[in-house]
């Protein structure tokens, strides 16, 4: 496979690179790991696409032939421009500590500082379902990420159940970056603790993005889905 070098585009400037290789048996289909957020490689060996997200990528691509056998070469693609990607923490009241939702959007009673499901750090968190009833809970925010930047959403979860069952889901927590599912929980990953869990949302760079947590619960047996120490966090 012949090495291309390693490749420059400017902030929002689109790419076309062209993977060259030889040998092997007809024909070769190509993949790639690592590219610039934006870019995408075609079975041919076409790298093509606007890179939307500053900074240096180190990318691997691999060829492989009819029989299976591979060959890889790997060099780096800096993404250069941009403004507006000094590090910052976008969510507002991140952690619930003004004790009402604002500016989540939220169900009823959903903010809470009460002792029976303890903060991650604080008094307060965003306590969603537990009522061993038909219930729905939600929380939800829009910011705006800007142009360039990577992004990640982070949060602290704390999962309670009255289920026994192992195997089925009765009551579930869905996490959704504008309407789009990135993560879900249930009652079969209870824990005793917070666990931190983080979505990548760079390839929303120059858009609003609205985050929202929404519960489900059945008809019986509580499952508390507590979130805390919420965070969008973009930088360079």
């Amino acid at each position: 496979m012949t090495n291309p070098g390693n490749q420059s585009t400017a902030l929002n400037g689109t790419a076309d690179l062209q993977i060259a290789a030889s040998g092997g048996t007809a024909p070769l289909t190509f993949s790639a790991t690592g590219l610039p957020t934006g870019l995408s490689i075609s079975s041919s060996g076409r790298i093509t696409g606007t890179a939307t997200a500053a900074g240096t990528y180190n990318v691997t691509v691999t060829a492989k032939d009819a029989a299976n056998k591979t060959g890889s070469t790997g060099f780096t693609w800096t993404v250069s421009g941009g403004t507006g990607c000094v590090p910052a923490q976008l969510l507002g009241n991140a952690g619930f500590e003004t004790g009402s939702a604002a500016p989540w959007t939220t169900s009823s009673g959903v903010v809470d500082n009460s002792a029976s499901q303890a903060a991650h750090s604080g008094s307060w968190k965003a306590w969603l379902n537990g009522y061993g009833s038909s219930h729905t809970d939600s929380a939800a925010q829009t910011v705006s990420l800007p142009t360039g930047c990577r992004a990640t959403l982070s949060y602290w979860l704390h999962i309670d159940t009255a289920e026994t069952t192992t195997s089925t889901a009765y009551d579930k927590l869905t996490v959704t970056v504008n309407g789009t599912t990135v993560a879900t929980w249930s009652n079969l990953n209870k824990n005793t603790g917070y666990s931190q869990k983080t979505v990548d949302l760079s390839a929303y760079a120059g858009q609003s993005v609205t985050v929202k947590f929404n519960g489900v619960e059945d008809s019986s047996l509580q499952t508390s889905f507590v979130i805390d120490d919420t965070a969008v966090q973009i930088g360079s």
